[in-house]
């Protein structure tokens, strides 16, 4: 065997068993050729560490990702052959799909066919049910991941960031406190270089999801600034990016849900196929729901809030404090008391906190919406007659507390504790309804 310093090229012989056809694809780690299996006769694609990537950590990643991969099967996942090594070449053979890349599917600023984007969302979610059933978290979905065969069938692919959870061969090998991934994909807790789980694939996924249905990523700017945007601001709903493309009111919820700061706010894979078989009959036309129906959930407040400590992995220079906003210069009358960080992810979604006395009027401080935090009820009907729209909170989530409130002339209902993602999608609600003239 000589040494394969260069690309392999066509004819090449790797291992003694698979002749090189052609170079199909290249990554950081990896480029991917057609080759044939001489023994079976049969096409594989063969994945082959490119030599600069050679020291220990880069060959035990790769071999990794063979075993990790093998690990998981389903119809959606790709099947491993082999994988070996022949003098300096550390390859894996792997089975050869068709059709496309995802991302060569979509159209930037198009929003994808929505019955097939809820296919394709419905096969992935249905291979994170099998992958998290076995501790198995990919940590890097994302479009280019994701191959789209026809008659339709989504295969996921790379697993070079994959672990096992609490396997001893299969673990993590990164440390906490290093952030890999794709930025624009990137769970917050992922973005901070924290303990990643399953439901980082759920937070990626979301963003995957909002980026098919809406045909732009829920988060753009520099890498910084995404990063941070996905620590802080919440997302605009698919729906209000893209008013036009009929996104159903319970895939937008989804999406939301999937997206949800915290990881513990999120729902379970199979929670996301259920509700994604939901989604898939509505757009049929099998359910007679309507789909701007949201149930009650869909209104408490999800807000999420950023853990202090959580923040400890991340310098001051680390954090940019300016973010690009879709909706800047918000005023929030405040009454009550908002945490530190519950002020900066505020802030981070274009919207000034402003600490207003107990007895202060929102009318004198020019805001245009009132966060009532733990206010009496006579307090509130003093607030909602100065006609800025007063968002209130409750303790409980239920249909009698939320009848007396909006009763009393509140517009908006959250449920504690804060989770600021919810809070500033009311807050740009009841912003852009005043503005219009609208009826909230």
């Amino acid at each position: 065997m000589t040494n394969h310093a260069e690309i392999l090229r066509a004819h090449d012989i790797v291992s003694g068993r698979y002749r090189i056809e052609e170079l199909i694809g290249e990554g950081g780690m990896g480029r991917v050729y057609r080759a044939t299996q001489l023994n079976l006769g049969r096409a594989v694609a063969l994945k082959v560490l490119i030599p600069g990537a050679l020291d220990n950590t880069g060959v035990e990643r790769f071999m990794r990702e063979a075993k990790v991969a093998a690990a998981l099967r389903h119809p959606c996942a790709v099947e491993v052959y082999d994988m070996g090594q022949d003098d300096d070449l550390v390859f894996i053979a792997m089975e050869l799909l068709g059709g496309q890349v995802l991302r060569n599917l979509m159209t930037d600023g198009v929003p994808y066919n929505l019955p097939e984007a809820a296919e394709i969302a419905w096969q992935l979610a249905d291979l994170l049910v099998t992958a998290h059933g076995i501790s198995l978290v990919h940590r890097d979905l994302k479009p280019e991941n994701v191959f789209v065969e026809t008659p339709l069938r989504t295969r996921v692919v790379d697993f070079g960031l994959a672990f096992i959870e609490g396997g001893l061969e299969l673990g993590r090998l990164t440390r906490e406190g290093l952030v890999v991934g794709t930025p624009a994909y990137l769970a917050p807790e992922q973005a901070q270089g924290l303990h990643v789980g399953t439901s980082a694939d759920i937070y990626s996924f979301g963003c995957v999801l909002y980026e098919l249905v809406t045909g732009v990523p829920p988060f753009r700017g520099s890498q910084m600034n995404v990063l941070t945007q996905h620590l802080y601001v919440a997302p605009v709903s698919p729906r209000d990016r893209a008013p036009d493309a009929a996104i159903p009111g319970d895939l937008d919820q989804l999406i939301v849900d999937m997206m949800g700061k915290r990881a513990e706010d999120r729902p379970t894979a199979a929670e996301v196929r259920e509700r994604l078989e939901l989604v898939r009959r509505t757009i049929s036309g099998e359910r007679n729901r309507g789909r701007d129906r949201l149930p009650l959930q869909g209104r408490a407040a999800r807000m999420v809030s950023v853990v202090p400590n959580r923040m400890s992995t991340l310098t001051d220079g680390e954090v940019p404090m300016v973010v690009e906003l879709s909706q800047p210069g918000i005023r929030l009358a405040v009454y009550g008391q908002l945490t530190q960080e519950e002020t900066l992810s505020l802030a981070s979604n274009g919207i000034e906190p402003l600490h207003l006395a107990p007895e202060g009027d929102p009318r004198g401080a020019l805001a245009d919406v009132v966060l009532a935090l733990g206010q009496s009820p006579a307090r509130l009907q003093e607030l909602t007659a100065t006609g800025v729209p007063v968002i209130a909170t409750s303790l409980v989530e239920d249909v009698e507390q939320l009848s007396h409130l909006l009763r009393l002339g509140v517009r908006e209902v959250l449920v504690l504790p804060i989770r600021i993602d919810e809070l500033a999608r009311k807050v740009r609600r009841l912003f852009e309804r005043q503005h219009r003239g609208g009826t909230p």
